[in-house]
C-alpha cells in the first residue's frame, strides 16, 4: 500500500504529506532498526526478542513497518484475538513525525483488522502522549479508563482506548 496525499493545516494552508509511504509485514532482518527506533522513542523499549517472537512465531500477532525509500520510519504491532485486536506497539521514527507516517501507518492497520472481521480495537498509551492520544481520536478511538501511575521509569498513567468497528 502506498501512501498519497495533501492536507489542510489548521490555518487551512496546504502541507505536502510524503507520498513514498509503503507498508509491509516485518521480517526478521528489519529488527536492527525496529530495535533502534524502540529506543528512539520509549523509555521503556521492548526487547529485540519480543518483536522476534511477534516475527517468527506468534501467529496471533500482526508486524509491520513502514518505509520511505529504503529506510524503516515506523512500525506497528497488533494482536488478534477471537473479535478483538489490541495495538501493543505502534511508532515512528522522530525525524519523520508531523509528515504522516503515524496517520499513514494507523490507516493501513485498521484497514487490515477490518477485512479480518474485528469487532473492537484497544490499545494504552502514555497519559503525556498528546499527539498520539490526537491521533487515535481522529481515528474515532475513545478514551475507556486510565490505568494510574502505569508507567515506572516515566512515571505516568496509561490512558485506555477503544475503537469500535462494530455494524449496528
Amino acid at each position: 500500500m502506498q501512501n498519497q496525499g495533501i492536507e489542510l493545516t489548521e490555518d487551512g494552508n496546504e502541507k505536502t504529506l510524503m507520498t513514498d509511504l509503503r507498508i509491509r509485514e516485518m521480517q526478521l532482518s528489519d529488527l536492527d532498526r525496529v530495535c533502534e527506533l524502540e529506543k528512539a522513542c520509549f523509555s521503556d523499549p521492548w526487547p529485540r526478542q519480543s518483536f522476534a517472537r511477534d516475527v517468527a512465531e506468534n501467529a496471533i500477532s500482526h508486524p509491520f513497518v513502514v518505509s520511505s525509500g529504503n529506510e524503516i520510519v515506523g512500525y506497528a504491532v497488533y494482536r488478534c484475538i477471537d473479535r478483538e485486536t489490541e495495538i501493543t506497539n505502534f511508532a515512528s521514527a522522530p525525524d519523520f513525525r508531523r509528515r504522516n507516517v503515524g496517520s499513514f501507518l494507523l490507516g493501513c492497520i485498521v484497514s487490515d483488522i477490518l477485512r479480518k472481521g474485528i469487532e473492537d480495537v484497544h490499545l494504552e498509551l502514555r497519559g503525556a502522549n498528546d499527539a498520539a492520544r490526537n491521533l487515535y481520536l481522529k481515528y474515532g478511538f475513545k478514551e475507556v479508563g486510565v490505568r494510574k501511575d502505569y508507567y515506572v521509569k516515566q512515571k505516568d498513567d496509561a490512558v485506555l482506548m477503544t475503537l469500535s468497528l462494530r455494524e449496528d
